[in-house]
């Protein structure tokens, strides 16, 4: 018969070492009262035995974690795996709020329901309206996607600019000069720095701007079917061109489907280019050439962020992040005669 393991705890600890089950919990919440010794030791066996204490989570200072409904996609995703990858190092806790348009003016309401210590904003532009009480309240805020300042907030945000002026370039190299652009609803001043840098690529190329090749506000649905509406409306302009700029990969992605349905290919009659470089962009067909940018990592900084404010009242940073271009398959130079 199988000799039963005894689960570990402070007091299993505590037996082994020979001390006090109390010295060893002020080992390991780093109280006084204790010998370096003791507490060289009580660390040893929690690396041996992979120990972690569970506190109760009302201990921990919990951070309301917000997005709009509109925005749960793969960008938001990995935003949050990055928040709870720091979250389970066991300093904070996190309550997930998913907050529709009807709540937007009432945030603060909320995150005081919840007893939220400070705040991180995912995409906080449609939290606007949010900012002035937020600010008021003297909860840390951090912001991701977004380099909106106000007093106690701080950011984490991707360099767009140099991320959409290298796509932009690498079109342009290949030798396109009439480029379409899909502009992303979302009010945020990084998809504007976007739209921004491939304007000046295009003038940097000597290559004027046509406003018939952008194409923006149209309203309803999540991001892929407004890449694939936006498209359709595009191409209905009439206005020949070889490749495509969008803020972002599903916008990409509807709007590859679009053309397609007008036949289209891809790239050998129209080059796509995206921008995060989501999960499935290397895996739609062709795969998609995009801008990448470490979402995950955002997500996790800005955690770090608050919680050493919290525990320290170390300034909120205000970061941004560097992006890359991605080739893969979706692009290639214009058929002669088509540039």
């Amino acid at each position: 018969m199988a000799r039963k393991i005894k689960p570990v705890s402070i007091s299993s600890i505590a037996a082994e070492l020979g001390v006090s089950p109390s010295a060893v919990s002020r080992a390991i919440n780093n109280r006084a009262g204790v010998s370096e010794e003791t507490r060289r030791r009580v660390g040893v066996l929690l690396e041996k035995y992979r120990f972690r204490p569970a506190y109760p989570a009302s201990r921990l200072p919990r951070v309301a974690v917000v997005t709009g409904s509109a925005h749960l996609a793969p960008y938001s995703a990995s935003v949050l795996s990055g928040i709870c990858r720091y979250v389970c190092g066991g300093t904070i806790s996190a309550a997930a709020l998913v907050v529709p348009e009807s709540g937007r003016g009432r945030l603060l309401d909320l995150v005081r329901d919840q007893q939220c210590s400070a705040v991180i904003l995912i995409v906080p532009a449609c939290f606007a309206a949010d900012f002035p009480v937020l600010s008021a309240s003297g909860l840390p805020v951090m912001l991701v996607d977004e380099t909106v300042v106000f007093p106690g907030s701080g950011y984490i945000d991707n360099d767009s600019r140099t991320g959409s002026l290298e796509a932009a370039r690498y079109l342009i190299g290949l030798g396109h000069r009439r480029i379409g652009y899909i502009v992303s609803r979302s009010a945020t001043s990084n998809h504007r720095e976007r739209f921004d840098a491939y304007r000046e690529a295009l003038a940097e190329a000597g290559i004027g701007f046509d406003p018939a090749l952008a194409v923006s506000g149209i309203e309803g649905g999540g991001e892929m079917e407004f890449g694939f509406r936006a498209m359709r409306k595009l191409l209905s302009r009439g206005k020949p061109f070889t490749a495509l700029m969008a803020t972002n990969d599903e916008i990409a992605l509807g709007a590859i489907s679009a053309a397609r349905e007008a036949g289209l290919r891809i790239p050998a009659d129209l080059s796509v280019i995206g921008f995060d470089d989501n999960a499935f962009s290397a895996f739609i067909d062709p795969p998609l050439t995009t801008v990448r940018h470490d979402a995950e990592q955002a997500g996790f900084l800005a955690a770090r962020a608050v919680d050493e404010y919290l525990q320290s009242g170390k300034p909120l940073p205000r970061e941004i992040l560097p992006t890359r271009l991605v080739v893969r398959s979706s692009c290639r130079a214009p058929r002669q005669g088509r540039e």
